[in-house]
């Protein structure tokens, strides 16, 4: 591929992805959708009336609570507000009367249970017919963790989120374990506080059919059941690297269960999903048409591994009959599910996704592939992901690197970062999912 088409590839692929980013961050997102009107707070399809002087009680947690946190103050003004947020360690600070805590991710550590802790306490503490605002997005779950005490401590609950990193089970199969070793998931957080008026907005990183894995789902009841739990934990693998006591442990013992669907304590409460991965698809295909490419999206969200998702997008790109002078976008978002060994090496599934990629364009001509996630970070590396060519795994071997041993390691930001191929964008303050672009010049 010529050296001025790969720039140009790559420099509309960036701005693809920037400018997606920038068109649904959660400010945007929420002030699009919420508005304090004579007294109520204004929804799509609900109004809430607020007393003249009431407070309403906030809890922000999550990847983008920080972001979530200033487009409530911007609909709601401070004087009305009192609560809390769970921000990422390095996040910018929020300026207004949100309590501020810190919490890790993907796996929770002391300040995570510290946050916890708080969250608990302070949602016990809400009296009856109180309103309260809950900002959930993705990373709550580690951010914001309580082990099911007495039954688990902190250090096992550490273990088990660090084995299900990069364990080979899909978002919604994480957080139904997850659920049952917390405190907090599973609805548990909003069964504090049962008789206050509770308005639950998600940013979701999850497909759209079980938004109560936001985060764990910790103001939302849960469908998934121990059973299940148990059942995944064998499927995976995960339960014979779990210390000896506690794998005996959950084999013998059926452990309390999370409140479910059903349950009154969940009725009248709302919930609203503000944000997902088809808010990034439908910004990113407006960019892409805005730079003059025909665009197409892949239907469904990506939950499958790297293979079968390559063989549908090949194909639809060899179906795909549209203009001969156009280039051409072609769109989809979700998580491909890998296999990441632990401390092998640096990586994440972005990063693995394009190594295959590149592995199947090879010999192709004129056209570039992006996979990079909407929170700015890829696994265990400091990139949101990577771009990879028809010239990616030559470059590679010349520099005496082996695309396939890097993917068998989860090092495959070496790969990248040795190529100067890296999409960085530093941490968003959002997280939708994934995206994945391939782009192609106009085809004869």
């Amino acid at each position: 591929m010529g050296a001025r088409i790969s720039q140009h590839l790559r420099r509309d692929a960036v701005t693809i992805l920037r400018g997606a980013l920038a068109g649904c961050s959660p400010e945007r997102l929420l002030s699009s959708q919420l508005r304090f009107d004579a007294g109520s707070l204004v929804g799509p399809d609900f109004r809430i009336q607020l007393e003249p002087k009431e407070k309403v009680f906030v809890l922000a947690v999550g990847k983008a609570s920080a972001s979530m946190a200033r487009g409530i103050l911007s609909i709601l003004s401070a004087e009305r507000v009192d609560g809390l947020m769970v921000i990422p360690l390095g996040s910018e600070s929020v300026a207004g009367p949100l309590k501020m805590l810190h919490g890790d991710h993907p796996v929770p550590n002391a300040d995570s249970f510290r946050a916890g802790r708080r969250l608990l306490r302070w949602t016990s503490s809400v009296g009856a017919g109180r309103h309260v605002i809950h900002l959930i997005s993705g990373g709550a779950s580690s951010m914001a963790a309580v082990p099911l005490s007495p039954l688990l401590g902190t250090m096992e609950k550490s273990l088990l989120h660090r084995l299900l990193v990069g364990c080979g089970l899909g978002i919604r199969e994480v957080n139904v374990v997850r659920k049952h070793f917390s405190g907090i998931k599973g609805g548990r957080l909003l069964a504090r506080a049962p008789r206050a008026h509770h308005l639950t907005l998600l940013l979701s990183d999850v497909p759209r059919e079980c938004p109560d894995a936001v985060g764990g789902g910790p103001t939302l009841p849960d469908p998934s059941t121990w059973d299940e739990c148990l059942e995944l934990l064998r499927k995976s693998g995960l339960i014979s690297q779990l210390p000896d006591r506690l794998g005996g442990r959950l084999q013998r013992e059926r452990w309390p269960e999370t409140p479910k669907p059903g349950d009154p304590n969940f009725s009248g409460q709302l919930w609203r999903v503000v944000g997902d991965s088809d808010s990034l698809l439908e910004e990113a295909a407006r960019r892409a048409r805005q730079l003059g490419y025909e665009t197409r999206t892949l239907q469904g969200s990506v939950e499958d591994s790297p293979e079968p998702f390559l063989d549908r997008l090949f194909q639809t790109r060899d179906r795909w009959v549209g203009s001969k002078n156009r280039p051409r976008c072609l769109l989809a978002a979700g998580e491909v599910r890998v296999r990441c060994p632990l401390g092998q090496g640096q990586g994440g599934r972005a990063q693995d996704l394009a190594v295959a990629a590149a592995l199947r364009m090879r010999g192709m001509r004129g056209c570039l592939f992006l996979a990079a996630g909407s929170d700015g970070v890829d696994g265990n590396s400091p990139a949101a992901g990577s771009l990879a060519d028809p010239n990616t795994i030559a470059r590679a071997r010349r520099r005496g690197l082996d695309p396939e041993v890097l993917r068998t390691r989860g090092d495959t930001h070496r790969l990248f970062r040795r190529l100067g191929d890296c999409v960085v964008t530093g941490p968003t303050g959002n997280n939708l999912r994934d995206l994945y672009l391939f782009l192609e010049i106009a085809r004869e």
